[in-house]
């Protein structure tokens, strides 16, 4: 039997898929390593890169050492940043990354049922929608004049609204008289006016077709529904909550217009099932006046500021908030209401951390395990997002979806984030990009 030798090329291009392969992977490797790395006074972080993979110290902090078991470790000094490359073969530059020192933050664990209202006055605007006018034209008279869904509408014809009864008789009155309708709309904080021209539609009215005068507009309270407070900081006052962004039904973000949270009481539990998600049943008790002020709704929650220290909690002391290095899977702690307005804790279990994800509310995959509260609710239910999550007395996160075909089960994201947003945490990262605390769980 006779065999061909391989000719020349034949092994370079063999020799080249494996370095492409060899160097995918790396590639890989290297961008686990997040771009932002926050470290505590003292702290170390060490990275396990693999062979072919090498940090360099590009700012010659000297803060990059070698630890005892031969892996790279950064150092951290007491004060100040550095910078330090991940490189293929010590040469070929793959990720850069900074690392920042920053003082430990502490705040007071919430878990108090709150009512939310995204605006003191005015409707939300949810969706604007086509009419078909008496002629059989198809109309669209909200979006032709500008308004959006999201957008709060807070004036009509220079009357203020409270109710959608108002906006009914206010359109039907100037659509008999065949004149425009001026409108008043906070969007991003800026109050708009625009003009709007109500499109007669024919209905039907106790069996009798009528015609009647629309807008195009379909809206809701300005009363987004009960939450959860994630932690408060006593020093400013300053409040999170919910962890996740209030939409409207098409998940476009809601404007906040002199938003506030108030207490609220639980009076039930609708249990969650697979494919139907679980609600608290609550009510706004607005007898105290207002907990506190919303100032942003941002993909991390709803932030502002209190008017007064919140009741029925079960801490009175600030807790550490932790970093991601500090936060692994296994057991942890919830604090949630699940009656009246008494916040409990309850067993859950921490199933995934990915702290190098990207911040968007999913950092964290939290499985209830406490029986009581599996019988209660069936897991994790509508109303529960923000509920602080703690882990060796410190804040690790915050409970933000539940997974529709598994109950039991949802996302958390981590406090480190919230407390960034918050804006009472220092050394803020820009918009958008990765960041995470000291190592890996």
């Amino acid at each position: 039997m006779q065999f061909t030798k391989p000719r020349p090329r034949h092994l370079w291009s063999l020799l080249c898929l494996v370095l492409a392969v060899s160097l995918s992977w790396q590639v890989r490797d290297a961008f686990r390593v997040p771009p932002v790395v926050r470290l505590l006074p003292g702290q170390e972080f060490a990275v396990d890169l693999g062979r072919f993979l090498t940090l360099v110290d590009v700012s010659a902090s000297g803060w990059l050492q070698q630890a005892d078991t031969g892996l790279p470790v950064i150092r951290a000094a007491d004060a100040g940043d550095a910078r330090v490359q991940v490189r293929f073969l010590g040469l070929v530059p793959l990720r850069t990354v900074q690392v920042m020192v920053v003082p430990r933050l502490a705040v007071v664990p919430g878990g108090q049922a709150i009512g939310v209202m995204v605006s003191s006055r005015g409707l939300v605007i949810a969706q604007t929608m086509q009419l078909v006018d008496v002629d059989g034209v198809t109309r669209f008279p909200a979006r032709e004049a500008g308004l959006r869904a999201g957008d709060i509408l807070v004036e009509m014809a220079g009357t203020p609204l409270y109710t959608v009864d108002q906006v009914h008789e206010l359109v039907e009155r100037f659509g008999q008289r065949g004149e425009p309708l001026e409108v008043t709309v906070a969007r991003n904080g800026v109050l708009l006016t625009r003009t709007i021209i109500p499109v007669p539609v024919a209905i039907e009215d106790g069996g009798e077709r009528v015609v009647r005068y629309r807008l195009g507009l379909r809206l809701e309270s300005p009363a987004a529904g009960i939450g959860t407070l994630t932690f408060y900081d006593p020093g400013s006052m300053r409040f999170a909550g919910l962890g996740h962004m209030i939409t409207d039904g098409l998940r476009n973000p809601v404007e906040v217009n002199e938003g506030r949270i108030v207490e609220a009481v639980i009076r039930g539990v609708q249990q969650g099932a697979r494919g139907f998600p679980g609600e608290k049943i609550g009510v706004f008790d607005g007898q105290a006046g207002d907990l506190g002020t919303i100032e942003k709704n941002s993909r991390f929650g709803i932030y502002g500021r209190l008017q007064r220290i919140p009741r029925w909690g079960l801490y009175d002391e600030p807790v550490p908030v932790a970093l991601a290095h500090e936060v692994r899977a296994g057991p942890a702690e919830m604090l949630t209401v699940i009656d009246g307005r008494e916040v409990e804790s309850f067993a859950v279990r921490l199933v995934q951390v990915q702290p190098h994800r990207r911040a968007d509310g999913r950092g964290l995959v939290v499985e209830v395990t406490d029986p009581r509260l599996l019988d209660r609710t069936r897991g994790i239910v509508q109303g529960m997002s923000g509920s602080p999550i703690l882990q060796d007395g410190k804040l690790v996160g915050a409970v933000t979806h539940v997974f529709v075909n598994d109950p039991t089960r949802g996302y958390g994201i981590l406090a480190e984030w919230m407390a960034y947003e918050a804006e009472i945490m220092p050394e803020v990262p820009e918009p958008g990009q990765e960041s995470v605390g000291v190592g890996r769980s």
